[in-house]
C-alpha cells in the first residue's frame, strides 16, 4: 500500500505539470532533432518526476503474515530427593524421564529446559543427553524461586512444565508467584507419596555465637517413624572427636524427640558440631541420620589497658571490679610525672588491647606524644572515658575527634549531681540489667561533675544526664557513639566508688555501677554492625554441589552506597591455602560474588573495599562447606502442592506414567499452536540514498548529452 503526504490528486496534478514543463522546454530548442528532442524530454522529465515524488514523501507499507512457535519450559527437579521420592536410582529415573515425554511434540514449540534445586541449570533438549546431564545432587530445592527465575529470563512463556516430587526445602511455597504470574503450570508427579520407616534428625538448635570456655546448650530434634520400642544412641560430635552420647527409647509408631548436649568449647575459632543416630536395622535412609552446624567461638578474655591520671578512689574501686572478672586482662599504669607511669611505660602496641579506658586520663602530667598515640589507637580501638577532678579539660582536644563529647566552656569548680536516665536509655543494651532497671535510681548518691559545659557529638545518644541537686540545669552525664564500626562512651561525672560502698539496705543498687559497668565494656567490645564494607555469607552452611554466595554492602563516611569501589576477597581453607577473588558490583553500593567448586570443610575469608588507592573498609567470617541432609528428610512426593500448582495456575496435573500424554493436554490448551501475527514492512524513499543518487545520475546524463548535442 502506497501513501502520500499529499492528496493524490493533487501529485497527479503536478506530476502532469512537470511532464508538461519538461516538453514545452525542448519543443521550441530547433537545433535538435526530434529524437535528440525526445530523449532530452523524457530525461527531463523523468528527473522532475522523482523530484516531485520526495517532496510527497511517498510511504510504501507491505503487511505479511508470520508465526511464531510457543515458547515453553520444561523444569526438571535435580534435586537428591527425587530418585528417594522414585525408590530407583538417578540413571534409572533419568532413563524414564527420557522415555516418557512426548520430545517431538515438545521441540516443534521454543523449548527451554532447565535443571532446578538451589538455582537453575540449563540443559540440552535433545532426549539422547538427558541421561548424562541429570545428576540429581543439587542438596537444596527452591521452587518458588525456579518458577520466577524462568519467566524472568524468558518473559513470552505460554506454559511451564514443571517435573518434580513436590518437595521443596528452601525459599517459601511456589503457590502464590506462580498464581501471580498466570502462566499455565503442567506438573508431572514423580515418586510414592508412602512415607518409609525411618529415622531422622529434624534440625539442631543452638546458638552460631559462642564463647570459648562457656557453656553451650545444644537441642537436636529426633523423628521416627515404624520404630516404637526401638533404642537409638546420639551422639555429639566437634570437629569429628565425639563429646557426649544419649540413648534414646521411641515408645510410639510416629514420635517427635528432643535430646539436648552440653558442649563447653575451649578455643576460639569455627567449629563443626554434628549430631547423629547410629543406624538401625530397617531404616529406609541413614543420609539423614545427622546434622550438622557451625558455631564461631569467640575469646571471652579481652584485653583491657587502664590509664588513670593519679591514684583516686574511684580508680582504686575501678581497678577492685576490673580484678574480680576472670575474662578480662587489665594492663594499668597511672600517671606518675610527665615521663613515667606507675606500673611500667605505656605499652609500645596500643593495637594489642581491646579497649582503652581513660580513668580520668589526661591529667596535668599527661604528654602530647602519649595523647597522640592513644588518639591514633582509638582510632580503631573502642574507647571509654571516665571524668574525675584529677582530668585537665584542656588536654582533652587532643582526643577530640576519638570521644562521644567535647568541653566547650571550661570553668573551675565541681558541684553534686544527681544520676537521671533518659527514657530512650531504656531500649539501649547498655541497661540491659538482670532484674531490669532498679526503681530507686535517685536513691544513688551525686556524683561530682564540673561546671564545665559540654558539647555531644551530632552522631552520639545521650542517655543520662546530671541533675543538679545545687539549682544548675541538667547537663551530659552518660554519652555513647557508634561511627564507622567504632564505639566510644563517657562517663562525665565522679564518685561511682560510693555506688559500689551502699549499705546492705539499698541492695538493689549495690551492684549497678559494677553491672552498668561491666554492659558498657561488653557493648563497647562487641563487633558493630554500623560498618562501611559488610561482606556475609548468604548462610553459613552451603552444600558441596552449590555455589558459595558472598553479599557485600559498601558504604562512605556519610553511609551513602559506593558503586565504583574495587571489593577483593580472599578465602582460607584449613590448610591455610589462600583463594583471592573479586566481588562483582550489582548496584545500589551492594556486591556479590559467587564461588564454584570448593570442596568440603570450614573456611574464613576477609575482604576490603578501596576506592582508587583509598581503603574504604574491610570485613571478615567464616562459613562452612559440608553435606547436607535437606533432601533426605522427606523422602516421599507430595501430590497435593503439584495438583495445586496446576489447579490454580490453569494448568493440568499428571503423574510420570501418564506423561506421553503431555503433548496432548497441551494441543488441547492450545498452547502448542503458533502464534499468528501481522507484520507491517515500511519503505521510505526519502530515507534511502539510491534515489538521491539516481536522480543525480539522471541530471548528469541530460548535462553531458546537452553538451555533446550543441544546446549547452
Amino acid at each position: 500500500m502506497l501513501q502520500l503526504a499529499w492528496p493524490p490528486l493533487l501529485y497527479v496534478l503536478l506530476l502532469s505539470l512537470t511532464v508538461a514543463f519538461a516538453v514545452w522546454t525542448y519543443r521550441h530548442t530547433h537545433a535538435l532533432t526530434r529524437r535528440q528532442r525526445l530523449l532530452l524530454t523524457l530525461l527531463r522529465s523523468t528527473t522532475l518526476g522523482l523530484v516531485l515524488t520526495l517532496l510527497a514523501d511517498p510511504l510504501l507499507v507491505r503487511t505479511e503474515r508470520r508465526q511464531t512457535p510457543p515458547e515453553l519450559a520444561l523444569l526438571i527437579d535435580d534435586s537428591a530427593s527425587l530418585p528417594l521420592a522414585a525408590r530407583d536410582s538417578s540413571r534409572q529415573l533419568a532413563r524414564q524421564l527420557q522415555q516418557a515425554l512426548p520430545w517431538d511434540a515438545l521441540r516443534t514449540a521454543r523449548l527451554h529446559v532447565y535443571g532446578l534445586g538451589a538455582a537453575l541449570r540449563p540443559l540440552p533438549d535433545e532426549p539422547r543427553h538427558l541421561i548424562d546431564s541429570l545428576r540429581f545432587h543439587q542438596t537444596r530445592t527452591d521452587l518458588n524461586q525456579a518458577i520466577l527465575e524462568v519467566q524472568q529470563r524468558h518473559p513470552h512463556l505460554r506454559a511451564i512444565v514443571l517435573i518434580s516430587d513436590g518437595q521443596f526445602n528452601t525459599g517459601p511455597s511456589p503457590l502464590y508467584n506462580a498464581e501471580r504470574l498466570g502462566i499455565p503450570t503442567f506438573t508431572v508427579a514423580v515418586g510414592d507419596t508412602a512415607r518409609p520407616r525411618d529415622i531422622w534428625i529434624d534440625r539442631l538448635e543452638t546458638n552460631t555465637l559462642a564463647y570459648a570456655r562457656t557453656r553451650l546448650p545444644i537441642v537436636a530434634h529426633l523423628q521416627a517413624r515404624g520404630f516404637a520400642g526401638a533404642e537409638v544412641t546420639i551422639r555429639l560430635e566437634v570437629d569429628g572427636r565425639e563429646i557426649e552420647r544419649r540413648r534414646h527409647t521411641f515408645s510410639a509408631q510416629e514420635e517427635q524427640a528432643t535430646v539436648t548436649f552440653t558442649y563447653e568449647p575451649q578455643q576460639p575459632g569455627l567449629h563443626r558440631l554434628r549430631v547423629y543416630v547410629d543406624p538401625v536395622s530397617g531404616e529406609f535412609l541413614n543420609s539423614n541420620n545427622g546434622e550438622s552446624t557451625v558455631v564461631r567461638v569467640l575469646e571471652r578474655r579481652r584485653r583491657i589497658l587502664l590509664l588513670g591520671a593519679a591514684p583516686e578512689p574511684d580508680l582504686a574501686n575501678l581497678q577492685r571490679l576490673l580484678a574480680q572478672n576472670a575474662d578480662l586482662e587489665v594492663t594499668t599504669r597511672v600517671q606518675r610525672d610527665r615521663r613515667r607511669f606507675y606500673g611500667g611505660p605505656l605499652p609500645d602496641s596500643l593495637n594489642a588491647f581491646d579497649l582503652i579506658i581513660l580513668a580520668g586520663y589526661p591529667g596535668r602530667a599527661a604528654s602530647t606524644a602519649d595523647l597522640e598515640r592513644i588518639a591514633a589507637a582509638a582510632e580503631r580501638i573502642p574507647l571509654l572515658f571516665l571524668l574525675s577532678p584529677q582530668t585537665d579539660l584542656r588536654r582533652l582536644s587532643t582526643l577530640a575527634g576519638v570521644l562521644p563529647v567535647r568541653p566547650d566552656q571550661i570553668l573551675p569548680g565541681h558541684v553534686n549531681m544527681a544520676f537521671q536516665l533518659r527514657p530512650e536509655a531504656r531500649m539501649h543494651a547498655v541497661f540491659d540489667l538482670p532484674g531490669g532497671i532498679p526503681d530507686a535510681l535517685e536513691q544513688l548518691p551525686p556524683l561530682r561533675a564540673t561546671v564545665s559545659t559540654w558539647t555531644v557529638a551530632p552522631d552520639a545518644r545521650l542517655l543520662a544526664v546530671a541533675r543538679s541537686t545545687e539549682g544548675a540545669s541538667p547537663t551530659p552525664l552518660l554519652v555513647v557513639q557508634e561511627r564507622g564500626g567504632h564505639r566510644r562512651a563517657a562517663l562525665l561525672g565522679s564518685g561511682t566508688w560510693r555506688w559500689s560502698n551502699l549499705p546492705e539496705t539499698f541492695d538493689a543498687l549495690r551492684t549497678f555501677w559494677e553491672t552498668l559497668l561491666n554492659n558498657l565494656m561488653q557493648w563497647l567490645t562487641a563487633p558493630s554492625e554500623n560498618q562501611q564494607v559488610r561482606i556475609r555469607p548468604e548462610r553459613d552452611t552451603f552444600g558441596e554441589d552449590e555455589p558459595v554466595r558472598l553479599l557485600g554492602e559498601v558504604y562512605d563516611e556519610r553511609l551513602a552506597p559506593v558503586n565504583d569501589a574495587t571489593v577483593t576477597v580472599d578465602v582460607w581453607d584449613a590448610d591455610s591455602t589462600r583463594y583471592p577473588f573479586r566481588m562483582e558490583p550489582t548496584g545500589n553500593g551492594r556486591y556479590r560474588l559467587a564461588i564454584d567448586n570448593l570442596p568440603q570443610g570450614l573456611y574464613r575469608y576477609r575482604g576490603e573495599a578501596r576506592r582508587g588507592t583509598e581503603l574504604l573498609g574491610h570485613d571478615s567470617g567464616y562459613f562452612a562447606v559440608g553435606a547436607t541432609t535437606l533432601e533426605y528428610k522427606t523422602p516421599w512426593a507430595d501430590w497435593n502442592l503439584l495438583q495445586q500448582l496446576a489447579s490454580r495456575t490453569g494448568g493440568r496435573f499428571l503423574t510420570l506414567s501418564e506423561a506421553p500424554t503431555l503433548a496432548t493436554m497441551l494441543q488441547q490448551a492450545d498452547l502448542l499452536t503458533p502464534s499468528e501475527t501481522l507484520v507491517q514492512a515500511e519503505w521510505r524513499p526519502r530515507m534511502t540514498w539510491p534515489l538521491l543518487a539516481l536522480i543525480i545520475l539522471l541530471l548528469t546524463i541530460e548535462w553531458v548529452l546537452r553538451k555533446r548535442f550543441g544546446v549547452v
